[in-house]
């Protein structure tokens, strides 16, 4: 029952976040735009990721599992959308300064797969 509604709130926090996400994109205009809308863009667009790419993560590890075990594998999810989320939003933060190349998108990606590979490590010890 907890699973079920985990992952109700994962969808509804989903659902509010693309929400937030489109209103931000078609209200604002990023020339003339405060930071507290800019922070709220990168915000929606950090949690919309997420949750967006948890439930596809989890699915999918429910898929190739063969179901068995699925609550298992919902906090892992989370935590993986999350870094490659939060990855992806430094990534378009430093593309929207103009300070990206492919050397720092590379350390970017790399440090999130390292944290992860780090929490991955710790819950087998």
């Amino acid at each position: 029952m907890t699973l079920m509604r985990n992952l109700f709130f994962l969808l509804a926090i989903s659902v509010f976040a693309v929400a937030s996400l489109v209103i931000s994109i078609f209200n604002y205009n990023p020339y003339i735009t405060t930071t507290g809308s800019l922070l709220g863009f990168y915000l929606s667009f950090l949690i919309s990721l997420t949750g967006i790419g948890a439930l596809a993560l989890y699915y999918a590890k429910i898929k190739l599992s063969k179901n068995e075990t699925v609550y298992l594998y919902f906090w892992a999810s989370i935590r993986q959308a999350f870094f490659l989320s939060l990855a992806a939003t430094v990534l378009l933060y430093l593309q929207s300064l103009r300070i990206l190349d492919w050397l720092i998108g590379i350390s970017v990606v790399t440090v999130s797969v390292l944290l992860e590979l780090f929490f991955e490590s710790k819950r087998h010890l």
